[in-house]
């Protein structure tokens, strides 16, 4: 039999007294801290600050930050995936695998995505405003009080300020998130149970206005989550409906958040900082929610049709409404659209096809408005770093590396290597492009390859943080 306690007999025989241990095995070369059981010890082959490369990635990408490079560097092409599916056109529709439904929401964002060369700009703007959430003379004044103070409190008082502005923009988009949550509760729970729900589901207001959110909450808080914390506690369900549960929480903590009278609330104490009535004035919280009125609240939480029809063309290809075997394709894409648009991106990403007098392309644009941090201090230019990424139908892929700053820029335009022969007339075209827009380019150069392949090698303040401490929560 095995000796698993690792004991010996001693000559003597079996006397308990006299029973002795195994000698401890020599230590291994690669073990740093052997298990004493007397002393709390770290984990083998871990120290503070030492160890190889390797072993300090392996530890950081335990982090939510060190997760997020991760995924940075695993993401899929977005560009390269996503034209392939737009370059298939009607194809995806004539191909006979899709239903009535499907076919038409594909069919309308391909239209969509036509346009004339004129309208291109327009289409730009339109995209990156929709983009940054707070535009306006408002948060233009506040950007300015955040640069010009050394008060963190005010810095945090306006933060705050932004945040519950942000959700009572938000506020019908978080209430129709919260009636499809409690709706797919009803699929996870009994049938008796499921009517109930319905009942109650029925007294949610769907039509209320921004910012008015006191009875929908009541509601939430004092019948809905209630009923569905009994139903757990009664079945001892831990399973999707307790996750579910986990994300109306969330939803029903920002939409209270943006009530209207909070609102205000955060305006007024703002009123009191010295920083802030510089830029403001004497302005009321009363003034302001009037201000608050004339608001176009969709376009303040960012909506636009065009990305409305666009978020319908991916949610048909991930239903599988353009072919099961596509649905892993629009996976990746969505994937790939929401590691950019994560809290830890600093910088802004765009990316839309376009179908410009006949010919298709793809253009993915990650943008820093502020190259060097400039705009923080008083008088300082500020540079902006732009990376694009675009494939045109039957010419292959591009990649474009700009800085722009005081009307002057410099380029690097990677293209594919069967036009080398074309960089002559490509180097014009871009120079007729800049002076058309009257711009100035210091440097323009042209090469043909795949140019760089990591974003991060691009904006290297995406990894600002990774020196700073950071866990996964």
């Amino acid at each position: 039999m095995a000796d698993i306690l690792k004991v010996t007999t001693p000559m003597s025989g079996y006397d308990n007294s006299t029973i002795k241990n195994n000698p401890q095995a020599g230590q291994g070369p690669q073990i740093q801290n052997p298990v004493d059981p007397s002393k709390v010890m770290r984990g083998d082959n871990r120290t503070d600050s030492g160890g190889n490369q390797e072993q300090q990635l392996a530890f950081q990408y335990r982090s939510n930050f060190g997760t997020f490079l991760n995924l940075i560097k695993n993401s899929p092409d977005i560009t390269r995936i996503f034209s392939d599916v737009f370059f298939q056109g009607e194809e995806m529709l004539t191909g006979g695998v899709m239903g009535e439904e499907a076919a038409r929401q594909i069919a309308s964002f391909f239209k969509a995505s036509q346009m004339k060369e004129e309208d291109v700009l327009g289409f730009l703007k339109e995209q990156a405003e929709s983009s940054v959430r707070f535009n306006g003379g408002i948060f233009d004044q506040l950007r300015q009080v955040m640069a010009e103070t050394g008060s963190v409190d005010l810095k945090a008082d306006i933060l705050n300020f932004i945040k519950k502005f942000n959700d009572m923009s938000s506020g019908k988009h978080i209430l129709h998130d919260i009636f499809n949550t409690v709706k797919d509760m009803e699929g996870y729970v009994f049938k008796q149970t499921a009517s109930q729900l319905e009942e109650m589901l029925k007294e949610l207001d769907l039509s209320a206005k921004e910012g008015d959110t006191q009875s929908n909450s009541a509601l939430l808080k004092e019948k809905i989550l209630p009923f569905m914390g009994r139903y757990i506690a009664t079945n001892h369900d831990m399973g999707t409906v307790r996750d579910k549960i986990s994300l109306l929480s969330v939803l029903m903590a920002r939409y209270e958040n943006g009530n209207r009278e909070d609102v205000l609330q955060a305006f007024a104490k703002l009123t009191g900082y010295q920083g802030f009535r510089r830029h403001f004035g004497s302005t009321t919280a009363e003034e302001f929610g009037e201000l608050l009125g004339q608001v176009d609240m969709e376009q303040a939480a960012g909506k636009n049709q065009w990305s409305d029809k666009f978020i319908e063309f991916l949610r048909t290809g991930v239903s599988g409404g353009a072919g099961l075997e596509n649905r892993q394709t629009f996976l990746n894409i969505i994937q790939s659209l929401v590691v950019n648009e994560s809290v830890y991106m600093p910088i802004l990403h765009l990316a839309f096809p376009m179908e410009i007098n006949g010919k298709k392309l793809f253009s993915e644009m990650w943008i820093d408005p502020d190259e060097e941090g400039s705009s923080t201090q008083a008088g300082a230019q500020r540079i902006a770093r732009i990376f694009i990424k675009f494939e045109i139908a039957e010419l292959g892929p591009f990649k474009l590396l700009m800085l722009y700053g005081d009307n002057t820029s410099s380029l690097q335009l990677y293209y594919p290597e069967k036009l080398k022969k074309s960089e002559t007339s490509i180097q014009k075209g871009i120079k007729s492009i800049l002076e058309k827009n009257h711009l100035r380019s210091d440097r323009i150069i042209l090469q043909a390859g795949e140019g760089p392949s990591s974003l991060v090698s691009v904006f290297p303040k995406i990894q600002e943080r990774k020196n700073t401490v950071d866990v996964r929560i």
